[in-house]
């Protein structure tokens, strides 16, 4: 008997073709929930079906969600509506409230203080920005400033701080690369925006070690399930894009890695974020800086770039069969 049933959701257009059990990102995933007996089916979401799909979808037992309306210039506002009133009739793979705290950059400040974190400081108004961005930094070196909410690159800006008493301040934007030399009032002027929107930004400080690359760490629900490395895209100084390779939770390169996010990492976040296990989403990511390759202690070798934890593709292969048990295990299948 079939058990079940689970809904893929992607985002389409009313009427899409677009069939999440035959598109290649998610046939793996399909293929393992049906060797496990579950009816899989596909749903496409759009915001204007939003009121049609609340009625609807609450027909399945578990929706798994892989929609990012910020991609197609909307925000989450009807969507995360949404998600929160079927959460309270059936698994969400990501609830809207557990993105709100770990999958904005916010959180690159509430961990800063844990293992992996960095120097990292917040400004939740403009006023606090414009009187404490240049003074806090004592004017040296470069920083990395970060949106709220993003995604691809949009809105994170590497800001090169090193010629402000000639007032020209170099501000390079993660999506293209330009560099542009402004003003001190131009650059507060540009970024005044962002509170209006946000109301936050992250300084970050800038990780030169960029060039070594990044490790991505997989996770379902509080176990890790596999890594990817690759190449930093954004603000790396060559302009060739990077290859990205996965690898099974089992693999020795990042044994250390395992290790400290098993045993402390993810417990330290949840208590952090009062995240409880089943809250979790089914797949998320946590994104490392490789500092040094061959330091001993995990803290030096490794630095937090950034927690994905919204629509998160369900890669790598290893992280499936676990996926498919995690959904199993919180429908009590």
């Amino acid at each position: 008997m079939k058990r079940g049933p689970i809904a893929l959701m992607v985002f389409g257009e009313p009427g899409s073709p677009r069939n999440a059990l035959t598109e290649e990102k998610y046939k793996k995933l399909v293929s393992c929930f049906n060797e496990r007996e579950f009816d899989v089916e596909s749903v496409i979401y759009h915001d204007s079906i939003a009121a049609k799909l609340a009625l609807e979808l609450t027909r399945y037992k578990a929706i798994l969600v892989w929609v990012n309306p910020v991609e197609q210039g909307h925000d989450r506002k009807l969507l995360d509506a949404l998600l929160r009133e079927l959460s309270g009739k059936c698994l969400v793979s990501a609830h809207p409230d557990t993105i709100l705290k770990m999958g904005t950059k916010e959180i690159l400040y509430l961990v800063r203080a844990a293992e992996f974190g960095g120097d990292v400081k917040l400004y939740r108004s403009f006023e606090d920005f414009r009187q404490n961005f240049f003074s806090s930094n004592k004017l040296t070196g470069t920083r990395i400033l970060k949106p709220y909410r993003g995604n691809g690159g949009t809105g994170v800006f590497k800001i090169d701080t090193s010629n402000y008493n000639n007032n020209r301040i170099a501000v390079t934007h993660a999506k293209g690369g330009e560099e542009r030399a402004l003003t001190i009032d131009e650059f507060f002027d540009e970024f005044e925006s962002y509170f209006t929107a946000n109301d936050m930004l992250i300084d970050q400080e800038w990780n030169q070690n960029i060039v070594n690359g990044m490790v991505r760490c997989y996770l379902t629900g509080a176990k890790v399930t596999g890594f990817g490395y690759q190449e930093v895209n954004a603000l790396y100084p060559k302009k060739s894009p990077g290859q990205r390779y996965y690898f099974s939770e089992d693999c020795g390169l990042f044994k250390d890695l395992r290790s400290v996010m098993d045993s402390s990492w993810v417990p330290a976040l949840q208590q952090i974020t009062g995240i409880k296990n089943e809250m979790l989403p089914v797949i998320w990511d946590a994104d490392f800086f490789i500092n040094d390759v061959n330091a001993k202690n995990t803290s030096k070798k490794y630095s937090l770039c950034e927690i994905n934890a919204s629509s998160v593709s369900p890669f790598p292969e290893s992280s499936i069969p676990q996926m498919v048990e995690e959904v199993g295990n919180r429908l009590g299948l």
